[in-house]
Parts: C-alpha cells; structure tokens; sequence
C-alpha cells in the first residue's frame, strides 16, 4: 500500500513538474516583447527584396488599377514608385516614412503624404483608396497580404509580390502624363474626347475618368458623315501598362458595319493642336496609336460628341446647384451667395405648359424663407446643330410662382452668361439621362439630370 502511495506521488510531482516548465515557456516573453518581435519580423520581410515590392492596386471594386512600386528601407523611409500623372509628377517617384504599428493586429501606415494620401483625398474624400493597411498573412511565395483598414463594407485586397529589375517598365508616366493632359485641355467636369480610326470609317466617343481609371464608349459615328450615328453602351476600368492603355474588359462590337475589337491602345506620338472657338485660341492634344487588333488610331479632345443632343428628347432638366462647375471645381457656395436661396438650375426644352405653345425657358428654383418657391426663367428660342446649342434668349427675366424673393434676380443673368457667351455652348452625354453643358470660353460647365427619369 505504500508502495502504491509513492508511485502515485512521484506521478503526481512529475505532472506537476511538467505544467511549471510548460508555464514559463510560456510566459518567457511578455506581450510587449512578442509585438515587438512580430513588428521586426515584418519589417524584415518588408526590407528583404532587393528590387522591393510590385503592387497592383485597385482602390475599390469599380476602379481601374495602378502598378505600384515599393522599396522599404531599414530607416523606415519606403520609395514609391507610381504613374499617377498628377500634381505634375509629384508621385513618379517619391521617399516618404512609414511604420509599422499594432492595435488589433499589425499595421502598416505610411506616414507622410503621398501616391496613397492622395487618392484618399479625392473625391471628397469618397475615393475609396487607403494609407493604412492590416497585415494579414504571408503567402508560400514569399508574397505579403495586406487589407485597407478603413474601407467600408469588403475591405480592398493588396498583395505585395517581389519585385524584378524589370518591373520598372510596368510603369507608364509619359502615358498617364499624355492621358491626364488631354482630359484636363477643356478643365471640364469630364473629358470630352475621342477616338478616330485612320482606315476605318469610324469615331469612337469616349468619356474618360484619369483619376478612377475607367473609359466609357457611349456613341460612335461615320467620319465622312458624323450625322450617321450609332449609340453604344461600354465602360471598363483600365490600368497603364509602360506604354500603353489595358482595358479590363475588352471592347468588342459591331460598329456601323465594321467589326471593332479593342483591348489594349499602344500610344506612340503625342501631338498638340487648337481650337478657334473663342476669342482666344484653345489648345488642345491628340495621342497616336495602336489598338490590340493592328488599327491605327488617334485619340484627341473634340468639342464633338454625337450623342449630347439626345437631351433635347426630355423636356425637362434639372441641375442642382452642386452640379455647377468653373474650370472643373464646384461654384456651388459662389452660386449660393449671388442667389440667395438658389436649389438648383431648370431647363424646359419643348415643354408642353398647356398654352399651346412649346416653352424653352432656362433659369433658377429658388427657396425662399417663406417656404414658397420663386421661378427666374428666361425664355429662349433654341438652334440645335449636333451638340451645339445657341440660345436666342428674350429680353427679361420671368418670375413665376411667389414674385416675392430675397434673391438678387438680375444675378441669374450671371450664371446664363457664363452657359452660353459668345454663342459656344456645347453638350456631352455622361451617361444615360445625365447632360454636361459646357462653354469652353468660360470654362463653366452644368451638370444636368433629365428629370422625367
């Protein structure tokens, strides 16, 4: 019997032994020491690749993407690498610091402003891009996972691969540079261009967000006769690839009886040109090229879009105040102070008011503080020559609904002259039922919606 006592005390201190030494293993370290530990782990992966990191960022879902070059360095700098053709090259090439911190898990933060701050920024801040990014994995590639920290809803995926001294060409600067040049030749709210075929008889009409990166193609017509058109429904994110515009989803349709493929532009010459419009000449760009199917293209800016007088099929359109823009930025609070309680912009255009008569009449909805609403409208008779529109105005002002207003009403005539000064309003389709009327004299643009969708 004492026997058996001994043998179960001896057991008994050797499991005891066992749960003391597994303890301290443990508990050697403590949490402070085992962040510290995994925030040098991923430094190390981070500065290990001798050429860095190569990254294809796309901000959110419906963007295109940018080809992203990172070199981290023990001093916590990192050199970015980008071809985003803003801020006149600002971010080509920029050494900025970043760290790497814990709260949930680890985090990588770039710290000072850069090619990620930016895209941030734009928008208003709705651009759904990131500086601070969650650490979620390494991959049996030697690839490193990162997630945005802030995005709502699924957060965006960055997979950082080692780099190759090749990947530099991935980069497109002079592209992106060319491309930005040429969406901004108007300072439109968006870009007004297009893309002719040399030995085809057509033109493409793009509408093209260089910061997003997507191109639509809504309309396309005979170059002989750009009256014979045809309306066309296509939108893609792209990425600059070196020297050239990939689309992620490729054009392919028949086009006024030709047979068009596109998946990528390879550009070559970037030329310059003018527009006599208005009292002084307006420069503008054009970019040669290649299509993926061997077509010699050119891609230029034009005044030209074949479906911006698809708005003269409503007759009713509105532009709230905040869709008003000088030089491509909002003039909605300059607006709000010369129109006291101005809502928004109105366009009758055939308009059936019940008199027999069709009204064209353009003007401002006005909130006063009485709740009521007053109407400054000018009447105008209308000449609608493909997408440019010159209005014949009456001589006055007509005041419908309350007469009784704050607002300074001879100030409407403010924003009429800024439309159509010097007979040179033109209209882009953005999308269906959403109409940007431009004068490219001014530089004000109007975004209006077809109310009766």
């Amino acid at each position: 019997m004492k026997k058996g006592l001994y043998v179960i005390w001896i057991l008994f201190i050797g499991i005891t032994s066992c749960k003391n030494d597994d303890d301290v293993a443990i508990f050697e370290k403590t949490a402070d020491e085992r962040v510290a530990e995994a925030i040098a782990n991923l430094k190390q992966d981070l500065i290990a690749p001798a050429n860095g990191w190569r990254l294809k960022y796309r901000p959110e879902d419906e963007s295109g993407s940018f080809y992203v070059l990172l070199d981290f360095n023990d001093d916590n700098t990192v050199n970015i690498k980008s071809d985003l053709g803003f801020n006149d090259g600002e971010f080509f090439d920029e050494t900025v610091t970043y760290r790497i911190d814990s709260s949930l898990g680890l985090e990588l933060i770039i710290e000072s402003y850069s090619f990620f701050s930016f895209l941030l920024e734009q928008r208003q801040a709705s651009f759904q891009a990131e500086y601070e990014f969650n650490f979620v994995n390494k991959t049996p590639d030697n690839a490193l996972v990162f997630t945005s920290k802030t995005d709502p809803g699924t957060p965006t995926t960055l997979l950082f691969e080692e780099a190759s001294p090749t990947d530099i060409n991935l980069l497109g600067p002079t592209v992106s540079t060319n491309i930005t040049t040429m969406a901004n030749d108007f300072n439109k709210f968006t870009s007004s261009l297009r893309l002719v075929y040399e030995d085809r008889d057509v033109i493409l009409y793009v509408v093209l967000d260089d910061l997003t990166r997507i191109l639509a193609i809504n309309a396309a017509s005979r170059k002989t006769n750009t009256s014979i058109t045809q309306e066309l429904d296509f939108l893609s994110p792209y990425i600059i690839k070196g020297d050239s515009m990939v689309f992620d989803t490729p054009f392919n349709a028949t086009v006024l009886n030709n047979n068009i493929s596109i998946k990528a532009i390879r550009f070559s010459t970037f030329n310059e040109g003018s527009i006599p419009t208005c009292a002084n000449v307006l420069i503008i760009h054009s970019y040669e090229g290649t299509t993926s199917a061997n077509d010699d293209v050119v891609f230029e800016t034009s005044l030209l879009d074949v479906s911006g007088k698809n708005f003269a099929q409503s007759d009713f359109h509105i532009c709230p105040i905040e869709n008003i823009f000088n030089g491509g930025f909002r003039a909605t609070q300059t607006v709000a102070q010369d129109i006291t309680g101005a809502l928004a912009m109105q366009l009758y255009y055939n308009y059936d008011d019940g008199s027999g008569t069709p009204f064209y009449a353009i003007g401002f909805l006005i909130q006063n503080p009485d709740a009521t609403v007053t109407f400054a409208l000018r009447s105008f008779t209308p000449t609608l020559t493909d997408n440019h529109l010159v209005f014949a105005f009456a001589p006055d002002i007509e005041i419908y609904g309350n007469p009784v207003t704050p607002a300074n009403i001879d100030n409407v005539n403010i924003y009429l002259n800024h439309l159509t000064q010097g007979d040179n309003t033109y209209v882009f389709e953005l999308q269906d039922n959403l109409y940007e009327f431009y004068n490219p004299c001014t530089g004000w643009s109007f975004v209006f919606i077809d109310a009766n969708q």
